[in-house]
């Protein structure tokens, strides 16, 4: 059995800062994700805040973000833009750049520092005494670790079978994020309703469009169809646009939830959720 003092549960934006945070302080950390690379289905997220790019900055990082991303002033409170130009801060504007970009910069930051990633498994179990946590992955393998973090999302499974309680409330609305083809020249930027707001954009290949919008009513699952999104476009825009190939979509809500306790004995979690995704420092606007 493998030994460390902090074993992470998920290798997103959240568990590689943490990982990178730990092994600068000199601790034995390593990654447990899901993915065999840092692949990511869809560009997902669309940028970092400024207080993100302050925390990257001060890890000496935060050059790498900046180069490939855009500066831009995206700052808002309900729904009401605000520039931050004048605050008292080296980085005050918002950073446009999807969430594969950030977590492969992530993810290189984190090879660096030799933190390893086990890839391809997932945990699927632990037990705790007084002096460890016995990890068990789902390749049939174990570790073991001092500490036990959970980032793996909303629905972490780290926090479940840890017992620790998830309180909050239910969605009003949900949304759908996708990428997909259209056959007719959409509504390109944004489009406010009665329910939020809603957004249209041209991806990287200049090809597809990343679409954010609200439904018509609130639907709950991970699993949309191409009909659920054409019917959204049709209630906001009056037209789907010809939507086809669609590459990625998913849903996520307003649904807002946070753990009771963030550590239960020699585990801790991040859960965090407000929407039914779960959590990144990254906006979701495409």
């Amino acid at each position: 059995m493998t030994n460390h003092a902090v074993v992470i549960a998920g290798g997103g934006p959240t568990g590689l800062m943490l990982a990178g945070e730990l092994a600068l302080a000199r601790v034995d950390v390593a990654i447990v994700e899901r993915r065999t690379n840092q692949d990511l289905a869809g560009s997902r997220a669309g940028g970092l805040h400024s207080r993100t790019i302050e925390v990257l900055d001060q890890r000496g990082i935060a050059d790498r973000f900046l180069s490939q991303g855009k500066v831009m002033q995206v700052a808002g409170f309900a729904m009401a833009p605000l520039d931050i130009s004048d605050f008292p801060t080296r980085h005050n504007y918002g950073l446009a750049l999807f969430q594969n970009h950030i977590e492969r910069i992530l993810a290189a930051w984190v090879d660096e520092l030799a933190i390893p990633i086990y890839r391809g498994r997932e945990v699927t179990g632990f037990a705790q005494d007084d002096s460890g946590v016995d990890v068990e992955l789902s390749d049939g393998g174990s570790l073991r670790a001092a500490y036990l973090v959970g980032c793996d999302g909303g629905r972490s499974l780290i926090r479940k079978k840890a017992g620790i309680d998830f309180p909050g409330w239910d969605p009003s609305i949900s949304y759908l994020i996708a990428e997909v083809a259209m056959t007719e020249e959409p509504a390109w930027g944004f489009r406010p309703n009665e329910r939020g707001t809603n957004a249209l954009a041209k991806l990287e290949d200049g090809k597809r469009v990343g679409v954010v919008l609200n439904e018509p009513r609130v639907r709950k699952g991970d699993e949309p169809t191409l009909d659920d999104l054409r019917e959204a476009l049709i209630a906001v825009y009056g037209t789907d646009f010809g939507a086809h190939d669609v590459t990625f979509l998913s849903r996520f809500t307003d649904a807002a939830r946070q753990a009771a306790s963030y550590r239960e004995r020699r585990v801790c979690t991040c859960a965090a959720s407000p929407g039914d995704k779960g959590s990144t420092s990254a906006s979701r606007t495409p």
